[in-house]
């Protein structure tokens, strides 16, 4: 029973400890689903795209009347009725003629945009236009801050092989398994300190690239693998076309700034609105009740429509601007499409290249020994597979 109860303290306090040192077990898929969750910068990203939702709900309520109601008390000694206005009056204001104590104007009134010459839906549509590119950017974001924690796992995972590498030959020389110089136990145990250090900073890397506090102690679960598959440059640019957020924004970016000439555009046309305004006055108020006479009261109808004469050459001026604007667009993207193609290319060329050093050295058939050239080459690999996949915007795995 002794027994029992001292191995069950044992097993405790084993798990104690562990939990005391080691927080969270870091792999590549719960890496990147932590930095999906807490990155500052996709997080950042979704408040942007957040502000474009809530700018586009904006300009779907222009559809909508606007209703408002204006509430007017004053107390006043006018020889003659005035008018008054400011910054602290939303609309006129109206003070009869003669003293008043008390003199109140309620208001409400309603105006209804009915022809705008093509404005409230080009408004719209730049809007909606707006929320998809923002999410282009956002997918763009996340697309890097994927790709930058699976580079640096996949050098913990290379810091972290060698490191059992090294120090399962230093054990086995130690305990005579295998024949070592001194000097060369010395040399590996010099490289296993170097490797260390690299390992503990590429630790702290993926932290900050996930976004989880550098203090946090981790332990990185996985091992190290070379990705091997065939892939030719066509199926790469139909990929890169396909999902590359990239491309997808600059070719919204163009639209935008087509809507934005067409804006400009059809400011020369008459913009047509109608309101309705009801209006109740009382002379005074007394005992806490409105006295007044109940024909005080106004219901005003009218139609706004203002039709723009003489704009010297401003109009013109800001045509000739969104037209420059949308040249450089289409001369962007053009470039940018340029730059894919280029960086598909190289990337490929590259993952070519270490894969046929993968395959000469025979990784496949070496059933996980392998040695410190091997796991180079597998690192090497596997960034380049990476670095491929950013190139191409989608994850290669699938396809």
């Amino acid at each position: 029973m002794k027994r029992i109860i001292f191995l069950l303290i044992l097993v405790l306090t084993a798990q104690s400890l562990y939990a005391n040192t080691v927080e969270r077990i870091l792999t590549e898929f719960s890496s990147v689903r932590t930095a999906l969750s807490i990155n500052p910068d996709i997080l950042a990203s979704a408040q942007d795209f957040e502000c474009a939702v809530q700018r586009a709900r904006e300009a779907r309520s222009l559809y909508f009347p606007k209703i408002n109601l204006n509430l007017n008390l004053s107390k006043s000694n006018n020889l003659e009725s005035v008018l008054i206005s400011g910054d602290s009056f939303s609309n006129l204001t109206y003070l009869p003629s003669g003293k008043k104590d008390l003199y109140f104007v309620i208001r409400p009134s309603i105006w209804l945009n009915i022809y705008t010459g093509g404005r409230l839906k080009t408004t719209n549509k730049r809007a909606q236009i707006e929320v998809n590119r923002v999410k282009r950017e956002e997918e763009v974001i996340k697309s890097k801050v994927i790709n930058n924690v699976k580079i640096i796992f996949n050098d913990c995972l290379y810091y972290k092989t060698l490191l059992e590498l090294y120090s399962l030959k230093i054990e086995n020389a130690k305990q005579g398994k295998i024949h070592l110089a001194r000097n060369e136990v010395e040399s590996l145990i010099r490289k296993k300190t170097k490797v260390k250090f690299n390992y503990d900073r590429k630790v702290l890397s993926l932290l900050n690239a996930i976004g989880l506090d550098t203090n946090t102690i981790v332990d990185i679960s996985g091992e190290l693998s070379p990705k091997m598959k065939d892939f030719n440059l066509d199926k790469c640019l139909l990929l890169a076309y396909q999902f590359k957020p990239e491309i997808k924004a600059t070719q919204e970016q163009e639209i935008l700034d087509g809507l934005e000439l067409s804006l400009e555009a059809i400011k020369k046309y008459p913009n047509v609105s109608v309101g309705a305004s009801y209006g109740m006055m009382s002379d005074n108020i007394m005992d806490g009740k409105l006295i007044g006479d109940k024909n005080d009261w106004c219901l005003l109808f009218a139609v706004n429509i203002p039709i723009p004469i003489i704009d010297s050459d401003g109009l013109f001026a800001k045509i000739k601007q969104r037209k420059a604007i949308l040249r450089k667009s289409t001369m962007k993207r053009a470039k940018l499409e340029n730059e894919i193609k280029l960086g598909v290319g190289q990337s490929l060329l590259e993952y070519n290249f270490w894969r046929t050093w993968a395959i000469d050295a025979k990784l496949f058939e070496k059933n996980g020994q392998y040695d410190e050239t091997d796991i180079k080459i597998m690192r090497n690999l596997n960034k380049s597979y990476y670095t491929l996949e950013l190139a191409v915007g989608v994850e290669l795995d699938s396809y």
